[in-house]
C-alpha cells in the first residue's frame, strides 16, 4: 500500500515540483511571458530596497564620522 502511494506521488506531484511556469510551459506563451516580467519586477524592487538602505547606512557612518572629528577639535 506504501509502495503504490509513494509511486503515486512520485507520478502526479513530482513533476509539478521539478519545474516553475516559466520553465514548465510554452515559452511563448502570455502567462510565461507575465512570469518574467513578474521575476524581473521583483528582483529590480528589492535590489531597489537593498540599495536604498546601503546608502541610508553609509551616509549615517559618514555623518557619524564627521561629527566625531569635529568634537575632537
Amino acid at each position: 500500500m506504501i509502495n503504490r502511494f509513494i509511486i503515486i506521488f512520485i507520478v502526479f506531484v513530482f513533476n509539478a515540483i521539478l519545474a516553475c511556469g516559466t520553465c514548465y510551459g510554452d515559452p511563448n506563451s502570455s502567462a510565461v511571458n507575465g512570469m518574467n516580467w513578474a521575476i524581473i519586477f521583483l528582483l529590480v524592487t528589492t535590489g531597489g530596497v537593498l540599495s536604498g538602505i546601503s546608502l541610508s547606512i553609509m551616509s549615517i557612518a559618514k555623518k557619524a564620522k564627521k561629527y566625531n572629528k569635529s568634537k575632537e577639535v
